[in-house]
């Protein structure tokens, strides 16, 4: 009996550790909001940020006064053997200011 626990512990363990530690949703998205606002603040400095708007799956347009810029999430590659949340940069396009 005891072996048979012992086997099944030692299995719930290995498994376990190949498990990936994502953040949920929505801490996720707002590490990700976070992020695209700081790269467009710093982009466009001369104009405080009025909306974020999504476009879609990892992709966000977002109003600066008369400039919008288009911001992409671009997931990085984990390094093997390392869990947790996803890792990411933001990818800008040029501001189109009016």
């Amino acid at each position: 009996m005891f072996v048979r626990s012992a086997v099944a512990c030692l299995a719930l363990l290995l498994a376990a550790g190949q498990a990936t530690a994502a953040l949920a949703p929505n801490f996720q998205r707002a590490r990700e909001l976070n992020a695209v606002i700081n790269a467009v603040a710093v982009a466009v400095p001369k104009h405080p940020i009025d909306k974020v708007i999504s476009q879609g799956r990892d992709r966000y347009a977002v109003v600066a006064g008369k400039c919008t810029v288009i911001a992409r999430i671009v997931g990085l590659p984990a390094k093997p053997g390392v869990v947790g949340p996803r890792q990411f940069e933001v990818e800008l396009d040029k501001p189109d200011c009016d």
